[in-house]
């Protein structure tokens, strides 16, 4: 379902980007049906599922087919295998993901769910979906057995993603969900290599894609069943395609990116942040060349969001608000929150290299930033998303845990989304491609 829906977008995805990008789109659009479905009162069954997905999967294909012609003519040239490009360098970085990921991988497959947050939430949810064949009328989410299901930060108003993709392997047999956040993360990094493949050397791809690997905490998070890592997979790749898109104005990086910025509110709501720093972006954009024609795709990233709003009313799911709504000034507030965010930028023991190296290299970078604009749409969205994501946290109303707890461990956890996009951003600079190049990788 995720490759065919790459290819609705474009023929032109490389095949590293859509064997990395299939599967989180796959399972996207499978839990915005599964969800849709449910809404209109169809039990999430094994026959459901699969009867609504075969159909989606033949609308595909019958569109697909329509375009017969192109598509022959584009993948007779489009996948061979071409050596130029490939040297010792490049292997030896492709041997330590592939042993590093092979290690990752069945670790996360040998340990069962055991992380609370999806104890207390995603994996039980899903698993108990998969049990009751609806999301709607959850047991789970009557008062009568959870008396404090509607109180603050209650799981019963996350966004949906990660329970029903868990739902859905639940569903179709598996004893544990865990070859969701397996796979999650190995398509991460083989569509973090392709993306960065259109920008540098495949030798510079490779490395970048080491260097983003082994983030020490964002590496130890991608095996547990938590949301954090899953969410940075749509909401990182989402921004990078946006920029790709702002580099070569295609039309593909475009609606892939908004496609990828949807997925990422459906997982995290908390994701709206990138939604609102790429719609800046590009409305700034507009405003300088009068291209309005490119807002729509990304006010399109609103839709799941949407669909989410109306699942909730129509199941009456909601929890106290914890949003502070009007304007205000809590200078102790807004201080813990600067201080903690400071701590995580600078701790090497949670990102390794990761921001040292995004100062060093737009430092560096600064001529071509300030009279290329090199990498200064990807720059800008990175900083406008920080800074909202800073107000959305002063704006919150801490009443189910302590604001020290929320910054030192929710905060450390949704910065994984930040991590691609640095390392995209430190290794694609004028200056990075100028040295590969020069070494000849």
């Amino acid at each position: 379902m995720g490759f065919l829906a790459l290819n609705l977008l474009s023929i032109r995805f490389s095949l590293s980007e859509q064997a990395g990008l299939a599967f989180p789109t796959g399972m996207g659009i499978e839990t915005l049906m599964m969800a849709a479905i449910n809404l209109f009162g169809v039990p999430l069954t094994v026959v459901s599922v699969l009867i609504t997905a075969s159909l989606l999967i033949l609308a595909f294909s019958f569109l697909l087919y329509r375009r017969k012609d192109e598509i022959t003519a584009h993948h007779k040239s489009a996948f061979r295998i071409k050596p130029a490009g490939y040297n010792l360098v490049w292997l030896f970085f492709i041997a330590l993901i592939a042993y590093f990921e092979y290690m990752n991988f069945t670790k996360c497959m040998y340990f069962p769910t055991f992380d609370r947050d999806s104890l207390a939430g995603f994996d039980t949810i899903g698993y108990v979906i998969a049990q009751e064949h609806t999301l709607k009328g959850l047991s789970l989410f009557q008062s009568d057995y959870m008396p404090h299901i509607h109180d603050a930060g209650s799981y019963i108003v996350y966004a949906p993603m990660v329970q029903l993709s868990y739902a859905y392997v639940y569903l179709m047999g598996a004893e544990t969900s865990k070859l969701v956040p397996a796979l999650m993360y190995l398509s991460l990094l083989i569509a973090f290599y392709g993306s960065m493949k259109r920008v540098v050397s495949k030798t510079g791809a490779a490395a970048a894609t080491f260097f983003m690997m082994i983030t020490p905490e964002m590496l130890a998070f991608s095996s547990l069943s938590a949301t954090n890592v899953i969410h940075a997979v749509s909401a990182s790749l989402g921004i990078i395609y946006v920029a790709i898109w702002f580099g070569g104005r295609d039309r593909k990086d475009l609606y892939l990116g908004s496609l990828l910025l949807g997925l990422n509110i459906w997982t995290r709501t908390d994701g709206v942040v990138f939604i609102l720093a790429a719609l800046l972006a590009v409305f700034i954009d507009a405003v300088k060349g009068r291209r309005w024609r490119n807002m729509p795709p990304l006010a399109f990233s609103f839709i799941p969001a949407l669909l989410w709003m109306i699942f909730e009313k129509a199941s009456h799911f909601h929890a106290e608000s914890i949003a502070i709504l009007h304007p205000y000034w809590d200078a102790e507030k807004a201080g813990a929150i600067w201080e903690y965010m400071k701590s995580h930028y600078s701790n090497t023991l949670y990102y390794g290299w990761t921001f040292a190296a995004f100062l060093i290299s737009t430092l560096i970078n600064g001529w071509y930033l300030i009279k290329r604009k090199d990498n200064a749409a990807l720059l800008g969205m990175i900083t406008v998303s920080s800074v909202l994501y800073m107000i959305a946290l002063y704006q919150i109303d801490y009443k189910w845990d302590t604001i020290q707890n929320v910054l030192a461990y929710s905060a450390k956890r949704f910065l994984f989304c930040f991590i691609p996009m640095i390392w995209f951003c430190s290794m694609s600079n004028h200056w990075v491609k100028y040295l590969f190049s020069r070494m000849g990788l």
